[in-house]
């Protein structure tokens, strides 16, 4: 049976060995990866926003062409004439009418030539004409084609005179074949300010992929969303679609999506950017896949050397696990004696060598052992009590910093007889601030210390906040920790008057618990709160270091299950303290830290 046991612990030590020779290697590669990664990834960002932004530029420029040449009309006054006059049947028009119409007709004929990009457009007069042109296929116009409802009729109107462009709709203003274009949109007026007619430029989106195929990138995908969110222009409908729910709210950012393939889920990633002019929004993005292939050479490369490795070193493993396993052996009987409760370990045997050192220095660590297993319970009592004064010390520096620079702040700027009542206020606070030391005192006191505290920071932001007090009176001879509710109503302030643009109202209430002995003291506000339905103070991190104080203290003094909990519901904020009604006189460390201000 021990020989079974030695043969298994050399293999163990021959397994140790092998991952110490492949770790290293492994995590070299796998680190070289990662930041191969991440450079990747940012350059690749940076080189979408530059494209991005070269992109935006261009629709943004040939949009404000088709935005000028919807003026043209503003510079032929026979058009304006004619659009003026009551509307007259054709068998009815004079040579004014007639050279009002050839002079339209030559108008729309023109616009094609402009821009290609223009597939026709119409012209619906206030008095009832409806003119219109179409570069190809049937140019009769399709009288049951009402526009006067429509939404982009309606805000060209609204506009009153501004350029309207809307996404790719489908146009059914002319007989026999409807097709798909953007529409531009703008309401002539006469010198007067009167409405004329509202033209509208019918735009095929095709200069889109055309500004797309300038860049020269086939690996990447564009999509361009109008302001109502619609596909403009998609180089992938897949990927399109799942960006219609990708920063709807933000004018630019990153994106990450993934999209169902033929062999599998593919993961695109890139970033996008809002028209200021347009509203509209262009995406870029690359299959993350393609971007990471070089990347990943390097991971494939390490690999292959740490399985080198790992073979090169097996011999050697296995040699010195060989001839580690026997003292080694020797040693771990010795422990599980000791393990027993024998603190008596035998005295080193054999050649004088690492092992027999460390054997020696087991001999002398057992041998101490007894020794510190009764000092222990003294150590913890005292790290109890250095941990509660160090979180004291903690809270201390931050109060004063602040309080004192609002002293500074207002002899600056106000020159105020306030800066006395701050003093005073000031005072009293310092006095508290001094008794930290106490090991508890009367809610009344902590409640008169914290109306102090209310009426500094009101004279540092006047009219900022209000503060509601409902303590019941026999909640105010409960002995609690010294300064426990000032970092709770400084948290109440400072961030959750961020932003309002309203008074801040802040409630502070106690109430008993006879049932399970326990003081519920709550502070809420109704001012910005924060992400999420609670806070967990028990986790680690370099925020709200002044809440997690007041949690330590409770914890350290009364243990579980008090303690202070940060929620957020019916949108107010709420510290909530949770500490025992009842203590021992030994807890309360009697009258000989209580002091009153002022008496």
């Amino acid at each position: 049976m021990q020989k079974l046991s030695n043969i298994r612990f050399q293999t163990k030590l021959f397994v140790v060995f092998i991952l110490l020779s492949s770790i290293p290697a492994l995590l070299i590669g796998t680190m070289a990866y990662r930041k191969s990664s991440m450079m990747l990834q940012a350059r690749n960002e940076q080189d979408l926003n530059v494209i991005l932004a070269q992109l935006n530029t261009s629709i943004e420029r040939q949009v404000r062409d088709f935005d000028r040449f919807t003026m043209i009309p503003y510079y032929l006054p026979d058009i304006f004439s004619f659009l003026n006059k009551p509307y007259l049947a054709k068998e009815q028009w004079g040579t004014a009418e007639i050279h009002a119409q050839r002079t339209m007709a030559r108008l729309m004929g023109a616009y094609p030539s402009i821009n290609s990009s223009i597939k026709g457009l119409m012209i619906y007069g206030m008095n009832g004409t409806v003119n219109g042109y179409r570069i190809s296929g049937n140019t009769v116009i399709n009288p049951k084609e009402k526009v006067i409802d429509e939404d982009w009729y309606q805000q060209a109107l609204a506009e009153r005179g501004g350029f309207v462009i809307t996404g790719v709709r489908e146009i059914n203003q002319f007989k026999d074949g409807a097709f798909p274009a953007l529409i531009g949109s703008r309401l002539l007026m006469d010198e007067e300010y009167q409405p004329l007619a509202v033209m509208a430029i019918f735009i095929s989106p095709d200069f889109i992929p055309k500004f797309v195929e300038t860049l020269e990138l086939p690996t990447v995908k564009v999509t361009v969303l109008d302001q109502n969110r619609n596909i403009v222009y998609a180089s992938d409908p897949a990927l399109a679609a799942r960006q219609l729910s990708i920063g709807a709210n933000e004018q630019r950012g990153r994106w990450e999506a993934d999209v169902s393939a033929d062999q599998g889920q593919e993961r695109y990633s890139g970033v996008f950017l809002e028209s200021g002019y347009l509203k509209w929004k262009v995406y870029l993005g690359v299959n993350r896949e393609e971007l990471l292939a070089g990347s990943r050479s390097i991971s494939y490369f390490t690999f292959l050397v740490a399985v080198g490795a790992v073979i090169c070193s097996a011999a050697i493993s296995w040699l010195l696990a060989k001839r580690l396993s026997r003292p080694i052996n020797r040693l771990i009987r010795s422990m599980r004696e000791v393990e027993q409760g024998n603190f008596k370990a035998p005295a080193p045997v054999g050649e004088d060598n690492e092992m027999r050192r460390l054997e020696s220095s087991y001999h002398r660590m057992v041998s101490r052992l007894d020794k510190l297993v009764h000092s222990i319970e003294e150590k913890e009592r005292q790290k109890r009590n250095a941990e509660l004064y160090a979180l004291r010390a903690r809270i201390q520096p931050h109060f004063l910093y602040n309080t004192l620079n609002s002293i500074r702040m207002l002899a600056i700027l106000q020159h105020s007889s306030h800066i006395a009542k701050l003093l005073q206020s000031l005072a009293k606070l310092l006095q508290a601030n001094m008794k930290l030391d106490s090991e508890l005192v009367l809610l009344d006191e902590e409640i008169r210390l914290l109306k102090d505290y209310a009426a500094l920071m009101d004279l540092r932001y006047t009219g900022v906040f209000r503060v509601h007090w409902v303590i019941p009176h026999e909640c105010l001879q409960v002995p609690i920790p010294p300064m426990l509710l000032q970092p709770l109503l400084e948290n109440a302030i400072f961030h959750g008057a961020k932003g309002l643009d309203r008074t801040l109202r802040i409630s502070i209430t106690a109430r008993q618990d006879a049932e399970s002995g326990t003081l519920f003291i709550e502070i809420a506000d109704d001012g910005t709160g924060f992400t999420g339905k609670e806070i967990l103070l028990q986790e680690e991190s370099a925020d709200h270091i002044g809440l997690r104080n007041v949690h330590e203290r409770i914890l350290l003094r009364f243990g579980e299950p008090y303690g202070l909990s940060l929620i957020r519901t019916d949108d107010l904020t709420k510290a909530i303290v949770k500490i025992p009604l009842k203590l021992e006189a030994s807890e309360t460390g009697g009258d000989r830290d209580v002091e009153s201000v002022g008496r």
